[in-house]
């Protein structure tokens, strides 16, 4: 298979590690070395062109052919089945209304978090359980390392320039999550958006770092729970406030409290938007009307 990328020779591993946090290939963890043999392994599975564009990569409009986009997979970690959904949520970010420029260059501490949904949780192995933001699970891990390559390699989104955002978070390493379909009582996050039951979905939200809640869900009543949640919400200072797209994770828990309660998804989201509000007082201490 021909590739059209440069091909660099070194001694070993230690020092192929090395080249590339001197090449900047690296956002600060170490990365695979993508060896031709690893590449070819994941452009043979997808069955597809390596020179194939699948998009153009904002702020230093990088071109995101097949090729790219397998060899940051490997760096990341990812096995070749990973990688139908890093590029479909690399896809989902290339949309105007996403705004990648301005996701990768702002001052918000935005990062672009992945949320997998659909039969391919169960068949690849993404975390739904305990810790599923956080460390442990390979396929979450790998997934949210790739994206966050490409933006890097391809995309030229670098701290300082053109990234301006002034204090970051972890989720810039890696940012994805999957949803647990045994535990949810209500339809999943994909059909709710019009897909099959059967499709697997990526959705990809820009988002600030999570910011836990203690809705105490296993013994207070739905209405106090969903107070609790609007609470901390529609909190001063936070982006919500200044509205946009906002993720709400519940745990198992929290979502069998409400759907008990004879609440359907949009019924809490409709219940969130009216108790989360902000008296005019409290707006302008803050100067924002």
């Amino acid at each position: 298979m021909q590739f059209a990328s440069k091909i660099h020779e070194a001694a070993d591993l230690e020092a192929a590690v090395e080249y590339c946090y001197q090449q900047r290939w690296t956002d600060g963890l170490p990365v695979v070395p993508p060896t031709p043999g690893a590449v070819e392994r994941i452009v043979s599975y997808l069955g597809r062109a390596p020179e194939e564009v699948v998009g153009v990569v904002a702020p230093r409009n990088g071109i995101a052919t097949i090729e790219k986009i397998a060899i940051n997979c490997v760096m990341a970690g990812c096995k070749p089945e990973y990688v139908p959904i890093v590029i479909a949520a690399l896809e989902a970010m290339l949309q105007e209304r996403f705004n990648l420029n301005g996701v990768q260059a702002t001052t918000n501490p935005c990062a672009p978090l992945a949320i997998i949904s659909g039969p391919a949780v169960g068949t690849i192995g993404f975390n739904t359980k305990e810790n599923a933001f956080g460390h442990g699970c390979r396929a979450n891990a790998a997934v949210g390392r790739a994206i966050r390559l490409i933006l890097w390699n391809i995309g030229g989104g670098y701290p300082g320039d053109p990234c301006k955002t002034t204090l970051g978070q972890p989720g810039y390493y890696s940012f994805c999550v999957a949803e647990d379909a045994a535990t949810n009582p209500w339809e999943p996050l994909h059909v709710e958006a019009g897909f099959r039951p059967d499709d697997t979905v990526v959705t990809v939200v820009a988002t600030g770092a999570p910011s836990m809640i203690q809705s105490g869900a296993g013994s207070r009543p739905a209405e106090d729970v969903l107070y609790v949640l609007a609470r901390s919400i529609a909190v001063l200072g936070s982006s919500n406030f200044n509205g946009g797209d906002m993720v709400l994770v519940l745990g198992p828990m929290a979502a069998r409290n409400l759907a008990d309660a004879g609440l359907s998804k949009a019924d809490v989201k409709r219940e969130l938007m009216r108790l989360a509000t902000v008296s005019v007082r409290d707006a302008k201490r803050r100067h924002s009307i």
